[in-house]
């Protein structure tokens, strides 16, 4: 790593079944803290609430295990890889074990920046994000542990997240293809950002991609168009692009939720819980377009990242 602390990465791929509601969320990260010995994880996480279980299992290596590279975009962390065609691996741990072999096949979209291109070289946000392929094509296998899933024809997408520090606390949104309009896709989070020990006040960023549109707000100062609240597991926002008005909600059922213990650079614990099984609901209204309503069914992404334990949702890792 050519990085310095404090910094953290992480490169994550998710997908869900087609006809059912299944989904899988694989992570390669590292972490550089300002403290403490600097890490690199593999994660493996298996939605199936209605199956086997949800599932998840972290497994820790020391950082000389792991190379992170940027000109081809591959990540490796002991017997595991993932880059933009393919993620496989093994991963053992605490008498547990994972295995997983994925052939992807990115669509033709762009990636999709959720912030200006000024932001992500600036110092703030302390966290950036971009989708590689926001449509991708998943083949192939993941066994976690008694569970052996069957990975055909699932649509998902290829992530990469990166800084010198979390956000404080977020709600962060994912839908790659609605369930009437496959090719749509949404990435909206509504964050509450800090400067120092100043918190800010929550400010709601998103790309909406439909019938071949753009609707965009990615600075800071595009927010006072934008509104966001949320709690676990009920989340609302809206947003003015131009002459279209942006309503949306999301919602997960609580055993829809797995939740994981992150650690921060400065080694602070903070809790993630992630639903890659919610339901989106965007209504679309403006002079410059026909009244519209978007919807996936238990096959978007939430997460909820804060320092406050949520105890009726367990802690896998």
């Amino acid at each position: 790593m050519q990085a310095k602390a404090p910094y953290y990465e992480s490169r994550f791929i998710r997908a869900n079944a087609p006809d059912r509601a299944q989904a899988l969320w694989l992570r390669s990260t590292v972490l550089l803290p300002t403290a403490g010995v600097p890490v690199a994880d593999s994660w493996v996480m298996i939605f199936d609430p209605d199956g086997a279980g949800n599932r998840a299992l972290k497994v820790p290596h020391p950082i000389d295990q792991c190379a992170f590279e940027y000109d081809t975009w591959t990540a490796r962390i002991g017997a595991t890889s993932i880059d933009d065609v393919s993620s496989r691996g093994t991963a053992t741990g605490s008498g547990r074990s994972a295995r997983w072999n994925l052939r992807i096949t990115p669509g033709d979209e762009a990636p999709v920046k959720l912030l200006t291109e000024r932001a992500y070289n600036a110092k703030f946000p302390t966290a950036k994000t971009m989708v590689r392929h926001p449509l991708a094509q998943f083949d192939g296998s993941v066994e976690l542990d008694d569970i052996a899933v069957d990975v055909d024809g699932w649509t998902g997408s290829v992530n990469h997240n990166w800084g010198r520090r979390h956000t404080p606390g977020y709600a962060f949104g994912q839908v790659c293809g609605f369930d009437e309009a496959p090719a749509s896709t949404l990435e909206v989070v509504t964050a509450h950002a800090a400067v120092g020990p100043v918190s800010l006040p929550a400010a709601t960023l998103l790309v909406l991609r439909h019938d071949g549109r753009e609707l965009a707000v990615r600075s800071v100062l595009a927010t006072r168009h934008t509104r966001g609240q949320y709690r676990p597991f009920h989340w609302t926002f809206a947003a003015r692009v131009d002459d279209v008005t942006v309503d949306g909600e999301i919602t997960a059922a609580q055993s829809d939720v797995i939740g994981l213990t992150y650690t921060d650079t400065n080694g602070e614990s903070k809790y993630c819980y992630n639903s890659a099984l919610a339901t989106c609901r965007i209504q679309l209204t403006g002079s410059g377009i026909d009244a519209t309503e978007l919807t996936a069914t238990r096959r978007a992404m939430f997460e909820i990242l804060t320092d406050t334990r949520h105890e009726s949702v367990r802690l896998l890792t």
